[in-house]
């Protein structure tokens, strides 16, 4: 963090499991001085000021290296879009679902399915037992478009896969699992083609992103 010259984004997204943030679906981003208790006095923060001022004490004008995004969340980064909810959809879905007679390897690529055409993080409903959901604020977790990348991390089995052709959804399962080590996902998206942007460009055409071919994803464990 005290390289000025580094380059490194974070997104933080908050979790229902979060201890000190209000444990109902949809949730706002964190703030700063987010842990309080009685008659509203702070006692602590998150110490996202030191991650931004570090090793930069001395410039005026510097991005932000944090970003706070709401649960659920759609980004676009450069010309990406990624959709993110750390709520566990597809274990809910795959608790009340029913099904028979399917291919070998394709569950988790039917359940993912449920979130991108209905275009919603959470299509379930009712909702599965045990969740806090605020049905007043439903429209905020609508997806507003076919994301390229879908993250959606899960106490299922953690995987990358390919859904209807644009996306791929990656669940990059639990850091942490009771008293041992979990899974986390790392995502390398190679750019464009500079031949194929100046062509699209030349005729004034919009095109797709071509995700599944210039993307590569790593399950890893700890």
């Amino acid at each position: 963090l005290n390289d000025p010259t580094m380059k490194t984004q974070f997104v933080l997204v908050p979790s229902v499991e979060d201890a000190f943030v209000d444990s109902v679906y949809p949730q706002p981003p964190f703030v700063e001085n987010t842990m309080k208790r009685n008659h509203n006095h702070e006692y602590g923060d998150l110490g996202l000021h030191f991650v931004e001022s570090a090793g930069r004490e001395e410039e005026k004008k510097r991005s932000n290296r944090v970003h706070c995004v709401s649960n659920p969340c759609t980004l676009k980064i450069n010309e990406l879009t990624i959709g993110v909810t750390s709520s566990d959809v597809l274990f809910h879905i795959s608790s009340d679902e029913c099904n028979a007679n399917l291919p070998p390897g394709t569950r988790m690529t039917r359940i993912a399915q449920h979130l991108i055409q209905q275009r919603s993080y959470y299509p379930l409903f009712p909702a599965a037992k045990g969740a806090s959901l605020d049905l007043a604020k439903a429209d905020q977790w609508e997806m507003p478009c076919q994301p390229d990348i879908l993250i959606v991390p899960s106490k299922l089995a953690s995987f990358a896969k390919p859904v209807l052709d644009r996306t791929i959804v990656v669940n990059p399962g639990e850091l942490t699992k009771n008293t041992t080590g979990g899974t986390y996902a790392t995502i390398d998206v190679h750019p464009m083609k500079r031949e194929t942007l100046e062509d699209a460009v030349e005729a004034d055409m919009e095109m797709f992103s071509g995700i599944q071919d210039r993307v590569r994803v790593d399950i890893k464990r700890i």
